[in-house]
């Protein structure tokens, strides 16, 4: 099944019959198409889809001209008006059940790790089928062992206990849903000056389950969009991670008591009074439980976690273990090598018996999917520099590509740029990423 015949049956279309052409949900259809070829505007959607051939056309569900007898592409004035007929929250919901179910599958987590696995035996089999060994990383030179087998990555870290150390791509078998927000630079909303939507997504494979947007009357915040961002979403058994402003002792009851989801944040400043208590534990004489170290992108990083039961006065509902995160990465900058550290204090609700230190310190770190969602609208969709800035607009575009991203990482594709290009060279790619008939958890 396509994603146009599974919106058919979401979408309200507010048009009158009379000049209606396209249905609805053939219109998203052929954004989502244009997006994916990284098209960042409803010009050159339309540029693209006038020159798709009858086939692609008639896939989209595009209207049949009378008078040719021939599917003819939406034109650019109409996928402009789009977004005004377009109810937002409806658009949302409609795409949130599209996806959400699928990605919330208690079996992705575990069908997600058996996949990583593959593609690692795969790349250890491609290098040793290479008759010229690739050379190691100049960073691994740093490394330093001991007799008792105790190591350390570089000087400035830490010296790493074998029997802690994991894998970093660690995939724990509950899912994670990370929610954090993005404001829409130039844009507005009304008397709101300016765009600011709060995303949810699902730490493996890093789909997007929802979004909202932030005020949409009165003084409002993400805080206060937290709950009715995860209300509609079966979130029963997952871990739910975000940054310090959602962590307050509200939201821990609303995901504990009526979502049955545990939930795991970090406790900064904006709460001196248990961030000091949770500093003041004993960590200086507990071990590292997890560590995870790893050269990427030519750059040693570092990561301890330190797991101690949470103090009893926390006041927040579920309240089980508190965890001290320690990260060191090591990097070139002007020729030279430079190390930077930083710790962090957790509160969760996970007990022991809920997740491993292995798994703590891989959900602290899946947090990281929403950001890399953000960072793909803004370097592959040039979402900061669109010129899409006023009512319904932003939100909906934001949400198209957000869509894509899903897809993208659905079926999986590895490179996204790459991707995109081999879309906007053949249109029949993208029906495939649009086909849903064929998905399946991981």
């Amino acid at each position: 099944m396509s994603l146009r015949e599974v919106l058919e049956g979401l979408l309200t279309d507010a048009r009158k019959a009379r000049g209606k052409r396209h249905l609805l949900a053939s219109l998203v259809s052929v954004l989502v198409a244009g997006v994916a070829s990284a098209c960042t505007g409803p010009l050159a959607v339309a540029q693209a889809a006038a020159g798709w051939d009858q086939e692609v056309l008639a896939a989209h569900g595009c209207w049949v001209s009378p008078r040719t007898g021939k599917r003819t592409a939406p034109s650019a004035s109409m996928l402009d008006r789009l977004p005004k007929l377009l109810d937002p929250d409806e658009f949302e919901a409609a795409l949130t059940a599209a996806v959400a179910v699928l990605a919330l599958d208690p079996a992705v987590p575990a069908a997600y790790a058996a996949y990583r696995e593959q593609q690692r035996r795969e790349q250890e089999e491609k290098q040793k089928s290479r008759k010229r060994k690739p050379t190691p990383p100049a960073a691994e030179a740093f490394r330093e062992e001991r007799e008792d087998g105790w190591f350390r990555p570089h000087p400035a870290h830490p010296w790493l206990d074998p029997a802690a150390y994991g894998d970093p791509g660690h995939v724990p078998a509950r899912q994670g849903v990370a929610v954090d927000g993005k404001e829409r630079k130039g844009a507005k909303y009304g008397q709101n000056k300016k765009v600011h939507l709060l995303a949810a997504v699902a730490h493996v494979p890093g789909i997007v389950i929802a979004q909202d947007r932030v005020a949409k009357a009165g003084k409002a915040n993400e805080i206060s969009h937290f709950k009715p961002l995860l209300a509609p979403l079966p979130l029963a058994g997952a871990v739910v991670t975000s940054d310090a402003m959602q962590a307050n002792r509200d939201n821990a009851l609303f995901l504990r008591a009526v979502k049955d989801a545990h939930w795991l944040w970090p406790i900064l400043g904006n709460q001196p009074n248990l961030n000091a208590e949770l500093n003041a534990l004993d960590w200086e004489n507990t071990p590292a439980a997890a560590a995870t170290s790893e050269i990427s992108r030519g750059r040693i990083e570092t990561r301890t976690l330190r797991v101690l039961p949470a103090p009893a006065g926390t006041r927040f509902p579920g309240a089980r273990q508190a965890l001290l995160i320690e990260r060191y990465t090591t990097y070139k900058k002007k020729g030279q090598w430079r190390t930077r550290a930083e710790a962090v204090l957790y509160l969760t609700s996970l007990a022991a018996e809920d997740a491993t230190p292995e798994d703590l310190l891989a959900f602290i770190r899946g947090h990281w999917r929403v950001e890399h969602a953000h960072w793909l609208r803004d370097v592959i969709w040039k979402e900061d520099k669109s010129l899409i800035r006023t009512g319904n607009g932003p939100q909906i575009w934001s949400a198209l590509t957000n869509l894509v991203i899903t897809l993208f990482r659905i079926h999986p594709v590895t490179s996204f740029t790459e991707e995109t290009r081999r879309i906007a060279q053949d249109p029949h790619r993208a029906l495939q990423i649009l086909n849903l008939t064929g998905l399946s958890p991981g």
